[in-house]
């Protein structure tokens, strides 16, 4: 009984296809959109370095000794120019120069802009570097070697606008997945089919499970299809196919079950579209189905209850890095709201079928 209620499900789903066609052709549209209009934004910046400082210098400092630094400054993009006359200070606020060094014959001095302290410090390490090497050589000098600090904090791998939007809007609209429920919902209204099967000796899990495995089987393949025709289209990277494919199928039966619980609690198709639709649209919000979520300002803790932003960042980081760390809570979260939707669904089903008994 229950095979041939999915198999007629299928079918009937299948007839709606301007519903399917959403969850292919819109993607792909607003992929089209948004990866054109944020790949400036989202392009890797591979500008060279580039700094202004003034020098002077006292007493007499041999002038092979200061050319060899200032060939060597180039090549690391820091170009020098001379202000024997000036105070460094002086200098350093009328002519907007990041730094200024003072260099003697056994020492050395470098001034650091507030403004630019960054390349303060890049400038303090240059310069120490080059006494240890180059002026030991002209001069016999001994210096204490000077360390730079080198931080590599935590980053996540560049990924281009089509990457990311190429994957985060199929997501996103796979969350919508109660649309192809209408055909279903609709039916049984009209021609009265729940109240036929509420009589029988099916269980209210097994009247879901006809409404759920047909959902998920045919929103799951069209996603799948617009998964393939981005590729195809855009040359999205979508990382480990076999894992991406799973979390998809994942996240597409957690929003299946989801938009059946709020239908099985109000029992009325307009206030379920409005109730999944507004959460999905927060949860995408926060989950950077729209601002990148590498850039938005929102609260990582709000970022992290919201299970789209799991699934997004988990096939994204797939795509650039080829493994993420987010790939077991996004399936975590998935499996979990699928699970305890479903139970809410089935007790709700329960509960009115009782009560028309």
């Amino acid at each position: 009984m229950i095979r041939y209620l999915i198999k007629n499900y299928i079918k009937l789903m299948s007839r709606s296809i301007t519903n399917i066609l959403l969850f292919i052709i819109c993607p792909l549209i607003l992929i089209a959109v948004l990866s054109s209009a944020f790949k400036d934004l989202m392009e890797k910046y591979e500008g060279d370095f580039h700094m202004d400082a003034g020098y002077k210098t006292v007493g007499d400092i041999p002038e092979e000794m200061l050319d060899g630094f200032k060939e060597e400054a180039e090549k690391k993009g820091l170009v020098l120019h001379e202000y024997q006359t000036e105070d460094p200070e002086e200098a350093m606020k009328r002519e907007d120069i990041s730094g200024f060094i003072v260099f003697g014959i056994d020492s050395y001095t470098v001034y650091q802009s507030d403004e630019y302290k960054n390349e303060g410090k890049f400038l303090e390490y240059v310069v120490s570097s080059f006494y240890e090497s180059v002026a030991n050589a002209y001069m016999g000098i001994k210096t204490e070697p000077s360390e730079l600090k080198v931080e590599h904090p935590a980053y996540m791998k560049e990924i281009d606008s089509k990457d990311y939007y190429g994957i985060i809007e199929i997501i996103y609209f796979g969350w919508c997945a109660i649309v192809c429920g209408t055909a279903i919902f609709t039916s049984e209204k009209k021609y009265r089919i729940r109240k036929k099967l509420q009589v029988s000796s099916l269980s209210e899990f097994k009247l879901y499970l006809a409404k759920f495995l047909p959902m998920v089987i045919v929103v799951a393949v069209a996603t799948i299809i617009a998964a393939l025709l981005s590729v195809v289209l855009f040359g999205v990277h979508w990382g480990n196919p076999i894992i991406s494919g799973l979390i998809l199928v994942l996240s597409v039966a957690a929003s299946v079950a989801f938009g059946l619980m709020f239908y099985y609690i109000f029992d009325n198709m307009v206030v379920t579209i409005i109730g999944v639709f507004g959460t999905v649209w927060f949860a995408g919000f926060f989950g950077g189905s729209f601002e990148t979520y590498m850039f938005s300002a929102h609260s990582q803790t709000i970022k992290l209850m919201t299970p789209i932003y799991h699934v997004n960042r988990a096939l994204a980081e797939l795509s650039c890095m080829g493994h993420s760390d987010y790939i077991v809570s996004a399936i975590i979260f998935c499996a979990g709201i699928t699970i305890v939707c479903s139970l809410i669904s089935v007790l709700a089903g329960n509960l009115r079928r009782r009560g028309r008994a």
